[in-house]
């Protein structure tokens, strides 16, 4: 059951953002609680029925979208889909420690030119 739970939270999420909505500006919508709101999309709480319709309402979406599967990969272009595959082909033989040192220099270079 906790697999469907973080899946609807995640889908929640990614819906959200891609809406380009706020968490507050959702749960104003929705009717809720920010926190709430934010807890459900961390998979931290195990919504009813009614709270789903309500969350789906407020992202003007079938509520059965809130199910889906899909890897967040199928949405991306041909051409960043291919970057990928070349990016993970050179880290492939990388150990873990210089994965995560190259994603916290990513994360370095995106944070200073936001």
């Amino acid at each position: 059951m906790e697999q469907i739970v973080d899946i609807v939270g995640i889908n929640i999420r990614e819906i959200r953002k891609r809406k380009k909505l706020t968490q507050e500006e959702l749960a104003e919508k929705c009717g809720l609680q920010t926190s709430y709101l934010a807890g459900v999309e961390r998979g931290d709480r195990n919504i009813t029925l009614q709270t789903l319709e309500k969350i789906a309402l407020g992202l003007e979406i079938n509520a059965k979208e809130l199910f889906e599967l899909e890897s967040p990969l199928n949405k991306l272009t041909l051409e960043k889909k291919q970057l990928l595959r070349v990016f993970t082909s050179y880290m492939q033989d990388k150990s873990e420690k210089e994965i995560k040192l190259l994603i916290d220099i990513a994360n370095n270079i995106f944070e200073t030119y936001k």
